[in-house]
């Protein structure tokens, strides 16, 4: 009896829009060998029936499918998917899926699939028109559309937001509570792997200052007793209630994802699909020898530089010195840390939280 889920890429880094900021297309550039294609059948029943031998009965299994753009991969696809699901799960085991597209592709061939099994769907929406717009490839209402058929259809979905140096707290709280969205997901924005910046690259300061701002908007929320769910807060609030979070890295401490591209080769984090962390391909090997691969141990020994301030910040034992992906963007000031500034600002309203 175990938990897993598989962060899959049925289409890999393909996508019909190709965002400014895209830090996936970012990772499949790095790489020596483009993986740009369909996951096939085969591929896939290798790997939910590995899944589920590896599991065993009264097991909780969640498939998760982003991108690049998942649906690219077709209706059919994620048909055929379920289908090989259903043929090979365990005695007992509970199966939960989940999808996160930026909406263009959304009709309703999918809409009554995604309700039919009961998907939760991640749409990305920046904000309003102007903001969205601008990295987004002028596909906010396209994907508006598409939320509105999902609205149609009663199916369950979250929002995501990539937050970048141009996005303003308030009008992105003013712009969720005019559309009702009330669960939803900052994304902060990276940096390229080369380092450079670009007009839509997030400072230390910045960081903090929206997070702060956001912060006392959705508090303010909440405190009347209304439901408001952002990720990174009720994170952090569940973190100082219960000791636990479903955030990977919000401790600072990272777990092993099992994300699987497209052609079945395999890697240890959303942020680390790089060559140099390749696990292994799930066609060739079973999950115990992924779990188990260079890649793998490669990924947990690698470390980024924390910031120097973790030796006697106050607040160290929450925060761990962050998701090592985002530490580059903490060090870039000499004695300051963003998240340190804004976990100092939320702990007391955090407190009083019941």
């Amino acid at each position: 009896m175990r938990q897993m889920t598989a962060l899959i890429k049925p289409a890999s880094s393909k996508c019909n829009l190709r965002c400014s900021y895209c830090f996936y297309c970012d990772e499949a550039e790095s790489r020596e060998k483009s993986a740009e294609t369909l996951m096939q059948a085969e591929t896939a029943e290798n790997l939910i029936k590995k899944m589920f031998d590896f599991c065993g009965d009264n097991s909780t299994l969640t498939f998760m499918f982003q991108g690049g753009e998942p649906l690219l991969a077709g209706v059919d696809f994620f048909k055929k998917f379920i289908e090989l699901v259903e043929k090979h799960k365990t005695e007992g085991s509970r199966i939960f899926y989940s999808l996160q597209t930026n909406g263009t592709l959304i009709d309703n061939d999918f809409c009554k699939l995604f309700k039919e099994h009961n998907f939760l769907v991640g749409v990305s929406i920046d904000g309003d028109k102007e903001l969205h717009d601008k990295h987004r490839c002028k596909s906010f209402d396209t994907a508006m559309q598409g939320i509105e058929l999902l609205k149609k259809h009663g199916v369950d979905f979250n929002i995501l937001s990539v937050i970048t140096a141009k996005t303003d707290a308030s009008m992105l709280f003013d712009f969720y509570i005019r559309n009702d969205f009330r669960n939803v997901q900052p994304i902060y924005c990276l940096n390229p792997l080369s380092g450079e910046k670009d007009d839509y690259s997030i400072s230390a300061k910045q960081l903090a200052r929206f997070k702060k701002r956001l912060f006392n908007l959705w508090f303010t929320e909440v405190s009347k007793g209304n439901h408001f769910y952002i990720r990174d807060f009720d994170n952090l609030l569940s973190l100082l209630t219960k000791g636990v979070t479903e955030q990977c890295g919000a401790s600072g401490r990272c777990n092993a994802q099992l994300v699987v591209e497209a052609n079945g080769t395999c890697y240890p984090c959303d942020f680390y699909c790089l060559d140099e962390f390749e696990c292994a391909n799930i066609n060739d090997t079973d999950i115990s020898g992924i779990l188990n691969s260079e890649g793998l141990k490669k990924f947990f020994e690698h470390t980024e530089e924390k910031n120097a301030l973790c030796v006697t910040c106050p607040v160290k034992a929450i925060c761990g010195g962050g998701c090592k992906r985002y530490r580059s963007l903490y060090n870039q000031l000499s004695g300051y840390c963003p998240q340190m500034d804004f976990i100092l600002h939320a702990l007391d309203k955090l407190k009083s939280v019941k």
